[in-house]
């Protein structure tokens, strides 16, 4: 065999490892390999969040869930100033934004009566000759913006808008309507002009179409009842800012009754009136954040609210 020719396996002897230097090697490994398996869980988590918060704020907005940060202490204690909820606007079907069907023309000599908020016999007959009948509870919202008039009746809400010399009739297309608003909802909606505000407001409803309300010495009658044993309600009856008595007055089709939880330091329907449905925004149905920016910085964080359920 010439001298230059290798045999397979004669190279020259590989060095004996270090069992030591191995292990430890081993180890930095395990350690790195851990180390990126919590990053990735990490990231994972700020995808999730991040993307759950563009379906609440983006894309989900407009027709499933809604947040929204509490003003104002009306809710107490239910709801505190700087609560942040999540609300479900689908709750009670889904208004489908800027699709209306026009119904019909009416008079323009029933704007005076529209204005006031009423419905006379003569603008009733408007409607059934235009095959609606309204019931005796349908009522009149006058609006602040989009359409100038509502008449909320039964299921259907009527918007009633002036155009030049014509005041047309017409119907928004509304989807998914399986549940009605009912009495103990917490709810946001827009406020009726009459509450000379543009904010959303939220409160409880107390009186849906049908119920007669009364208040009398500040506590809530139903329908005749004294209504007792809402643990949920906060009272100031040595110095209250809200209306203490109330004749009774029935809750027209189409609208609902609200009250602040904070029976005494509340604007509700008992300064402004009726809450047309039309109006609602959805149902809130949980806390996510909490911020007391009164507070000292130990307490501005209540963790002890954010995740909690409203009833």
């Amino acid at each position: 065999m010439k001298a230059n020719e290798k045999i397979e396996g004669s190279s020259k002897p590989k060095p004996v490892k270090d069992n030591k230097s191995s292990a430890k090697k081993t180890e930095t490994q395990a350690v790195e390999t851990e180390g990126k398996r919590k990053k990735s869980i990490f990231l994972e988590y700020i995808q999730v969040i991040a993307v759950a918060f563009i379906l609440v704020f983006g894309f989900m907005r407009p027709f499933v869930v809604e947040a929204f940060k509490i003003p104002s202490a009306s809710m107490e204690d239910t709801l505190l100033i700087g609560d942040r909820i999540l609300v479900a606007k689908f709750m009670y079907g889904v208004t489908v934004p800027y699709v209306r069907f026009h119904r019909f023309d009416i008079n323009p000599e029933f704007e005076s009566d529209l204005n006031r908020g009423t419905i006379s016999p003569e603008l009733r007959q408007e409607f059934e000759n235009n095959s609606v009948l309204l019931s005796k509870f349908a009522g009149v919202s006058i609006m602040r913006t989009g359409s100038r008039w509502l008449i909320g009746d039964a299921d259907k809400t009527y918007a009633i808008r002036k155009k030049g010399d014509k005041i047309g009739v017409y119907i928004n297309l509304h989807t998914l309507d399986v549940n009605k608003p009912k009495v103990g909802d917490i709810f946001v909606f827009e406020p009726p002009e009459a509450a000379g505000k543009t904010q959303n407001f939220i409160k409880r409803i107390v009186g849906v179409p049908g119920d007669v309300i009364e208040v009398k010495d500040g506590n809530l009658y139903r329908n005749g009842t004294f209504i007792e044993g809402e643990t949920y309600t906060k009272r100031y009856p040595f110095n209250p800012q809200s209306p203490q008595f109330m004749p009774p007055v029935p809750v027209p089709e189409g609208h609902v009754f609200a009250m602040g939880d904070n029976r005494d330091r509340s604007s509700d329907s008992r300064v402004w009136g009726f809450v047309p449905m039309e109006n609602i925004k959805g149902q809130a149905f949980m806390i996510y954040w909490s911020w007391d920016k009164y507070g000292d910085w130990v307490h501005k964080l209540r963790i002890s609210r954010i995740g909690r359920i409203l009833k």
